[in-house]
């Protein structure tokens, strides 16, 4: 187990891990607003068919999930993963702190006629919902400072089963290269899957770990793109010295390929389902 962040237990080490991750985020913005729902604007992105197939990984849910009749997507979005699960479920819950998620949740409710999903607007850590069989919570506990709440509120709303989908290693660990030459700054990265089954380890819970899926490199359709979404990602505001150094940057560290420009050290993501019975 990695001392890092401290020697003691694993909630405290995974608290001051993520508590060192954002103070470091806020500094490198010039205008922090704690107010300000991350997601809009880019909502719209994750939004996804209800009736797609051939997706690996809601195949692995609704097997997981086979004998809940109910669920809460815990930070659930768009419903990328709610909506089609709600197919073949009595009710499906979102809960998510954003609301422009939310608004997007409901436009493809609208648009696809599913009527057994429910918004709900909170913090996890804090949220009242009814209690259903299933709790789904998929990429997002990286950030979570109270992360033992978090986890004791997901097992209070699921009377059968757990399931939680999270990368091996932070969601943004690739981009460490470019933090430190924009910010001049080793980047503080958030836990992934072994920080968190530490933490669930001491709390008494014995999750089974698998690997879902070995994911592709990030791909940009062109330098545009890439700079719209790293300028997002890194802080950086357009026109200013760190932006010319995070143009510098992407001069070596994009590659063109058939699909795309390639960002480097994206590859090899690994993708992780933890579950457990209630």
């Amino acid at each position: 187990m990695s001392t890092l962040y401290g020697s003691g237990d694993a909630v405290c080490r995974w608290h001051n891990q993520v508590q060192s991750h954002h103070t470091q985020s806020i500094a490198a913005q010039q205008h922090f607003d704690p107010s300000q729902d991350f997601w809009e604007g880019v909502a719209e992105q994750f939004r996804d068919d209800p009736f797609r197939r051939g997706d690996p990984l809601l195949d692995k849910l609704e097997q997981e999930f086979l004998d809940c009749r109910t669920l809460v997507d815990i930070g659930g979005g768009a419903g990328r993963l709610a909506l089609p699960l709600a197919l073949s479920r009595k009710k499906v819950t979102v809960a998510d702190s954003s609301k422009s998620m939310l608004e997007e949740l409901r436009k493809s409710c609208d648009e696809a006629n599913i009527q057994n999903v429910e918004p709900v607007f909170t913090l996890w850590e804090e949220a009242v919902v009814q209690v259903h069989e299933g709790a789904l919570c998929s990429h997002v506990t990286y950030g979570i400072e109270d992360i033992e709440k978090f986890l004791i509120n997901a097992n209070r709303y699921a009377s059968k089963h757990v399931v939680i989908v999270a990368f091996m290693k932070s969601p943004q660990a690739h981009l460490g290269i470019l933090w430190e030459a924009v910010h001049g700054e080793k980047r503080v990265h958030l836990p992934g899957v072994p920080e968190l089954m530490d933490v669930l380890w001491q709390m008494g819970l014995t999750p089974e770990l698998s690997v879902l899926d070995h994911l592709g490199p990030h791909v940009y359709k062109s330098d545009e793109d890439a700079l719209h979404d790293l300028r997002k990602r890194l802080y950086v505001n357009q026109g200013t010295e760190k932006d010319e150094k995070l143009i510098t940057a992407l001069q070596t560290n994009l590659k063109s390929t058939k699909e795309g420009l390639e960002l480097a050290n994206s590859d090899g993501r690994i993708s992780c389902i933890m579950s457990w019975d209630n």
